[in-house]
């Protein structure tokens, strides 16, 4: 059950880069930070889904994937519940513990806990990543033109080079409005992916949630052999941010292949006084008891 379980912690790692750029809300109206970690122009602990938090505050989600034949039938489903706990907050980035649990076919397989270290741009920490100012932009939400100071991202690894923009304001939050990144084989002669990040609301509503600010957030990324289309709503009161999220996935051809549903089971702003482990949903917790559901998304 391998393959299962490292989608998990891909998922999980993603999650978080998908909110990255969206989740200052309460952050102080300031630009870019010029020094940075190693001296480069760089966003802000605070802009971060995780940075903003104390070490110690934890999310636990729950993910149902679900896999259709060529008929459009779900052919398989499996669902993952994974816990992550914010462990520690340094300059250039945050460290995550990552918990999964994967049930398939009526059978639960636990994976072994894992460390990340992402840094407050989404990257992993460890990969060669410039930032640079890129000028100047614009970003249009719901209809109003938003100015915006481009930061660019270029990211050069073993096997291929990313590039990404940030749309980046000081005034408006969520602050980073738009993300477009660009991945190219080493001689960049070839296209390996594309992905276009969009918030698209900055006043979402969802019953439940109504004393938090949210955010809906869109997201394209298209590889050779299909596309995934996402959308998510967010909240900068909640580690890891993202409440909700869908995802579709289709082939080359455009058949569905794939449907991703996230949902936020509970989180925590500091660290759990009772480890009882992350298996509420899976039913192996008796002391923790079933988790309550996030409402049904109402956005208005």
């Amino acid at each position: 059950m391998r393959l299962p379980v490292f989608h998990a912690l891909i998922l999980s790692a993603s999650l978080g880069l998908l909110a990255s750029f969206v989740l200052a809300q309460d952050a102080p109206k300031r630009q870019l930070d010029p020094q940075g970690a190693k001296g480069q122009a760089s966003i802000a602990r605070e802009h971060h889904p995780w940075g903003r938090f104390e070490p110690g505050a934890w999310k636990l989600v729950h993910v149902v994937t679900e896999t259709l034949d060529e008929k459009g039938e779900v052919a398989s489903t499996s669902t993952t519940e994974t816990k992550t706990t914010l462990v520690k907050v340094e300059k250039d980035g945050v460290t995550l513990k990552v918990e999964v649990s994967v049930k398939v076919a009526g059978k639960v397989f636990d994976a072994e806990p894992q460390t990340v270290k992402q840094g407050f741009h989404g990257e992993l920490i460890g990969e060669q990543l410039k930032i640079k100012e890129a000028g100047k932009g614009e970003v249009t939400i719901e209809q109003r033109k938003i100015p915006c100071q481009v930061l660019r991202l270029e990211n050069s690894g073993s096997t291929s080079n990313t590039v990404t923009n940030l749309y980046y304001s000081a005034q408006v939050a969520p602050h980073i409005l738009r993300r477009e990144s660009v991945t190219t084989d080493l001689d960049g002669d070839t296209i390996l992916s594309e992905t276009t990040v969009n918030v698209v609301t900055l006043n979402a509503q969802c019953e439940g949630f109504d004393q938090m600010q949210l955010i809906r957030v869109e997201e394209i990324h298209k590889h050779p052999k299909g596309t995934v289309t996402t959308t998510a709503l967010t909240s900068p009161n909640l580690p890891g941010g993202i409440i909700q999220q869908k995802s579709e996935e289709l082939d080359e051809n455009g058949r569905a292949i794939r449907h991703i549903t996230l949902e936020m089971v509970k989180y925590g702003l500091e660290e759990e006084s009772e480890r009882t482990g992350i298996l509420s949903f899976f039913g192996r917790n008796k002391r923790t008891g079933t988790a309550r559901k996030p409402p049904k998304r109402t956005e208005r």
